[in-house]
């Protein structure tokens, strides 16, 4: 028997040349990552350092003031202060606001962009700041609402790549800026409200109806379609349920009324809807790790160390 063997052709492996990718933005260096839920009155010092800077109006306004500028934050709103800019941040006296502060070292000339410069934040840029804020707490132990952090304190089993992840976003979010354009926001803006425009609806019936309770099947039946639904969509977008999700927005309103300090602990509850005073306390110490009073006066106390600062 005469074996055949099947002719086998050389193939000729091609060499390939990689072309080294670019970095147009750097950041080389972080600072700081604060979160901040200040009081009405809130008003800080003021500084100077050698890094950049950006301000982040989350919820209500408060006034940044860049060298000698005044300028009105509202909600949505950022502002970038380059190095050697002096800056600080009070409250308008009447709203107590919600801001976000990232500082970082970036040599680009790109950045000059950013220069006196007050931009409107995009839902997807929402996000990313949201984003680097929970990789931070991933990656520091350092606290979130500390004024006075100089230096971070890595922590200790922090997922893996999770500093390069803050890194990540934080370029992403500049990149953003630089790329965007009236024609491109709108776009953008349409894709996002299309995409999200379910959630949206069922955000803005929760806190049209924040004082009252509300319950999965109401939001079913309101919305036309089924709970388990409403449930994917909550946890796709802010990883947890509808109905904790709607307990959340009332604490976060709850604080709001604390830190305005028009209303005391009994009176808050009542207007948010719940049976009583002693349930709310215990359901605002599940959610934010302290009871009402003890929230109000850890507030009070950044105060008095704000004023005895200056």
């Amino acid at each position: 028997m005469r074996l055949i063997f099947p002719i086998c052709e050389v193939v000729r492996v091609a060499e390939y040349i990689g072309v080294r990718l670019s970095d147009e933005l750097v950041i080389k260096k972080l600072y700081t990552v604060h979160y901040y839920e200040y009081s009405k009155k809130y008003s800080f010092p003021g500084e100077q350092h050698d890094f950049w800077e950006f301000v982040y109006a989350d919820k209500g306004e408060v006034y940044a003031v860049a060298d000698d500028t005044h300028h009105l934050l509202k909600q949505g709103s950022i502002i970038f202060h380059k190095p050697g800019e002096w800056h600080t941040v009070y409250a308008n006296g009447t709203s107590a606001p919600n801001i976000a502060i990232v500082t970082f070292e970036c040599t680009s000339d790109k950045m000059k962009f950013f220069e006196n410069k007050i931009l409107t934040v995009g839902q997807e840029q929402k996000r990313l700041i949201s984003k680097i804020i929970a990789e931070y707490t991933n990656a520091f132990s350092t606290a979130l609402n500390d004024p006075y952090t100089n230096r971070l304190s890595r922590r200790k089993g922090a997922p893996v790549c999770s500093e390069q992840l803050i890194k990540l976003y934080l370029c992403e979010l500049l990149i953003s800026f630089l790329r965007s354009s009236p024609e491109t926001e709108q776009r953008a803006a349409f894709t996002i409200n299309h995409t999200n425009s379910a959630v949206d609806m069922l955000v803005n019936y929760m806190k049209e109806n924040i004082t009252k309770s509300i319950t999965l099947r109401e939001l079913a039946d309101y919305s036309g379609t089924n709970r388990t639904a409403i449930e994917n969509i909550f946890r796709d977008s802010f990883s947890m349920g509808a109905v904790e999700y709607f307990l959340r927005l009332k604490i976060e309103l709850a604080k709001k009324y604390l830190r305005e300090d028009n209303y005391n602990v009994t009176q808050i509850a009542e207007i948010l809807g719940y049976s009583g005073v002693h349930y709310f306390s215990r359901q605002f110490k599940r959610m934010s790790g302290m009871t009402p009073t003890q929230y109000s006066m850890s507030i009070k106390a950044m105060m008095r160390e704000d004023i005895d600062e200056i």
